[in-house]
């Protein structure tokens, strides 16, 4: 995060990121002469640099600084930390080595998608790397050309070829590497929609993730319309495949569902949307109604704490419902308050209390 953060910012100022470096942590009543004075003290053997500019980090509740070099720094002598005012300010700087690193990476990740580097660029509309060229050129300069490359791609970025799905082949007994038939749906519902091709090409690529009876059921259903969508592919899998229960099963299912004991209130949403997602695909719960429907199921279905209680019918009252995620986001931050809560009330007991039980065991 950190590193990704010098790279945004030096990005931003126009400044190379390999001659420049980043100092967090820096208490926020020190002003930048007092800023400069520890750095000019601690970073002198560096070479001569100019502070390009200061941001707060509210995660931190602390400054960070840009520094740009006016020369190539040694990195084996940048220190990793500087004893600032106030405690230790963190430095934060790239080395040659990460682009080889992410380089190799990225090969690696090509490699396994079929594809190449030179592929990849001509994919992201940039000819300027040819493929006898590729070998011949350093890591470093092949990690500049990639950041043109995609700094300069055409809006929004195609992907160079597409998420494979996960295996599934309808078996009575799956293989250990298949996904459950809900998931798979799921999954190859929303990443078909991200693949920019024709639908010819995106039905070959489905196929790719079929074996035994889901890959005889693709070739059936495209025997008997060669037009097909894969839409409407995926709605036969269902059809074959999917859950037989009545869309008043699946209604009540989620509507009798309720916070187990011992279960967090985060799992119980987490459980809950599971079956509130396969109500609305039965169309037993309109879509359009479904953060309202999940905010009242759970204000009735879960033991709540009052604090909780209270939140929630402030959501439920004051406007739109929240999304899954903003309702989550809300009940893990007060199950965090309450577990801190409870850790800061746990009393230990003071050295010469000598609480007798502890004591006897000690005796023997």
């Amino acid at each position: 995060m950190a590193l990704a953060l010098l790279e945004d910012w030096c990005r931003i100022m126009s400044v190379d990121d390999q001659k420049s470096l980043m100092v967090m942590g820096i208490p926020v009543e020190y002003d930048e002469t007092e800023i400069q004075e520890v750095l000019q003290e601690t970073l002198k053997s560096l070479g001569r640099y100019r502070l390009l500019g200061k941001i707060f980090r509210k995660q931190e509740n602390a400054n960070a600084v840009l520094l740009e070099f006016m020369e190539d720094i040694d990195v084996s002598v940048i220190p990793s930390e500087v004893q600032g005012k106030g405690g230790i300010w963190k430095v934060v700087f790239k080395t040659p080595k990460q682009d080889t690193e992410f380089l190799e990476r990225l090969n690696l990740f090509l490699e396994k998608e079929g594809q190449t580097v030179s592929g990849m660029f001509r994919a992201l509309g940039h000819e300027g790397v040819s493929p006898v060229a590729v070998p011949c050129v350093s890591p470093e300069l092949l990690a500049h050309l990639l950041g043109q490359a995609i700094a300069h791609a055409p809006q929004p970025l195609l992907p160079m070829r597409y998420r494979k799905l996960r295996v599934f082949s309808g078996s009575a007994v799956p293989a250990p590497e298949e996904e459950p038939f809900e998931i798979w749906l799921e999954q190859a519902t929303e990443i078909v929609k991200e693949w920019p091709v024709a639908e010819a090409e995106k039905k070959r690529w489905l196929m790719e993730s079929l074996r035994g009876p889901a890959l005889d059921l693709m070739h059936i259903v495209q025997a008997d319309n060669p037009s097909i969508s894969v839409e409407e592919c995926l709605e036969a899998f269902k059809q074959v495949f999917g859950s037989l229960e009545s869309r008043r099963t699946s209604q009540v299912k989620y509507l009798k569902t309720y916070q187990e004991e011992g279960e967090k209130v985060s799992a119980y949403v987490l459980r809950l949307e599971t079956l509130l997602r396969r109500a609305v695909e039965k169309r037993a719960i309109p879509r359009n109604i479904a953060d309202q429907v999940r905010l009242e199921q759970v204000m009735a279905g879960a033991s709540l704490s009052e604090i909780l209680w209270c939140r929630l019918r402030e959501l439920k009252d004051q406007g739109p419902p929240p999304s899954f995620l903003e309702l989550m986001k809300v009940i893990r931050e007060e199950e965090e308050e309450e577990a801190s809560f409870e850790n800061e009330n746990i009393e230990e007991p003071d050295e010469g209390d000598g609480y007798g039980h502890w004591d006897n065991e000690a005796d023997d």
